[in-house]
């Protein structure tokens, strides 16, 4: 297994079913970025009554969010954690709320575990090559979101260049001529080097229906690291090289903890339980179509924490869940919006100001079903310190929310530490604000439309 400066290679690990690495990509999510504001007479009053120097913001359907997060996995290797999917994979998926999975490993057994998943609304961006991409598409159809290329060809030896240009082509096409896999999306092999490798590779639109980045954040809060020193524009920049306007899907994020590791920085399990949430939000706010978590188990012990490749985990080899797993749980369980037409359920437009401390201010507006609107807010501030390996404290920053009418209705929630609403306010149009440096969600009751 191949280690890089600031980036992680996966490999295959012995004894584990045959994987073909691979990268995928969603379409679906395109089509709500831009929808069409028609949340009842209401929005359209408060909107004429909103101060002149506060725009009105269009929301994106809460449900989206929900499904715009994914986890990867290996199903079939054997000789980790992954083997007990009955006691420890199957159920924490299902508690997690998490919709979509990444994998390449392929077996019988493990073709009963997708579709298995796939039952309970469990999709699957499937890792392959040319060669068997349609045999096992066609066999995991039902529970298919995408095809993916190969994972990360640049970390190995030989001319990689030509070698993945030719195999992108021969996907797409296998895939694209068959009559049961010609709808499937097909994503561009992920790179490991984000800086150099792109410019390499070349431009592939024609073989493309995704884009792919693997933007580690390496220990530093989520929107100021995307791997090899970049920032989020250059990173962005340079993954366009080879996919155009394209889509991009994020195939592999997130954070370990080990905190010595030097070429690839780690962070605590504090800071990681704050930075994830985060991190998904930037992800979302900047148009990426999906972003998966690398990955959901810790694969194999490893007390000393001699290995980042064995605490990539949202849970622990035994099963016991990570803080970080417990704050995505709450905020999946609290944005979810069963039932919801996603991706075609239109929004409002909601006109509200965050006055105050607005400095390194993220916010992203939803709504759901209800017309309900849900304002996620947090701070973009370091919450550890890779050089000292130390948690830092992040001050609360005092903010007032203005709206455009008196709420009903107002709950404020901490997903990192519960589903429970910590304060509820009725009757104000300004409320008091104090952002923390993980996520705070409010949620707005528009008033009821009067005839």
């Amino acid at each position: 297994m191949m280690k890089l400066s600031l980036t992680c290679h996966r490999g295959p690990i012995p004894g584990a079913a045959e994987e073909i690495p691979a990268c995928r990509c969603s379409k679906a999510l395109q089509l709500f970025i831009r929808l069409a504001p028609a949340f009842s007479s209401v929005l359209a009053m408060a909107l004429c009554a909103a101060p002149t120097s506060t725009r009105a913001e269009a929301a994106r359907p809460a449900d989206a969010f929900v499904d715009f997060f994914g986890v990867n996995t290996h199903l079939g290797y054997y000789d980790t954690a992954y083997r007990d999917y009955e006691g420890i994979v199957k159920p924490r998926l299902l508690e997690l709320g998490v919709r979509h999975i990444r994998d390449g490993t392929f077996n019988d057994e493990v073709l009963g575990k997708y579709l298995d998943l796939g039952q309970r609304g469990i999709r699957l961006l499937f890792i392959t090559d040319s060669k068997r991409a349609v045999e096992r598409a066609r066999k995991l159809r039902p529970v298919l979101f995408a095809i993916e290329g190969v994972n990360e060809p640049d970390g190995r030896k030989g001319d990689w260049v030509p070698r993945i240009r030719a195999e992108q082509q021969s996907l797409y096409e296998a895939v694209k001529k068959d009559p049961a896999t010609r709808n499937l999306p097909v994503a561009v092999s992920s790179l490991a080097n984000l800086r150099d490798s792109p410019a390499k590779l070349g431009e592939l639109t024609p073989c493309l229906d995704f884009g792919n980045i693997h933007p580690y954040a390496a220990g530093n809060p989520p929107s100021r690291h995307w791997g090899w020193g970049l920032s989020m524009e250059r990173a962005i920049a340079e993954a366009r090289k080879v996919s155009g306007d394209k889509p991009i899907l994020v195939t592999e994020c997130g954070y370990h903890n080990r905190m010595e590791e030097q070429g690839h920085p780690g962070v605590s399990e504090a800071a990681e339980a704050k930075y994830l949430p985060r991190l998904l939000f930037v992800y979302f706010n900047r148009g990426m179509t999906k972003a998966y978590k690398y990955e959901l188990l810790d694969e194999k012990p490893d007390p000393a924490f001699n290995d980042m490749e064995r605490h990539f985990g949202l849970v622990r080899t035994n099963g016991a869940p990570k803080p970080c797993f417990i704050a995505l749980k709450n905020l999946l369980h609290l944005l979810a919006d069963p039932g919801a037409p996603f991706p075609t359920v239109p929004t409002g437009s909601l006109a509200f100001e965050l006055a105050g401390a607005t400095n390194n201010l993220y916010h992203t507006l939803l709504q759901k079903l209800d017309g309900t609107f849900w304002l996620a807010v947090f701070q973009e501030a370091a919450s550890y310190d890779a050089k000292t390996h130390q948690d830092l404290e992040v001050l609360s920053q005092p903010v007032t929310l203005k709206l455009p009418w008196a709420s009903p209705g107002i709950r404020l929630f901490r997903p990192n530490s519960s589903t429970e609403a910590v304060e509820r306010i009725s009757g104000a149009q300004e409320i008091k604000l104090e952002i923390p440096g993980e996520v705070l969600l409010v949620e707005i009751q528009p008033p009821k439309a009067t005839k």
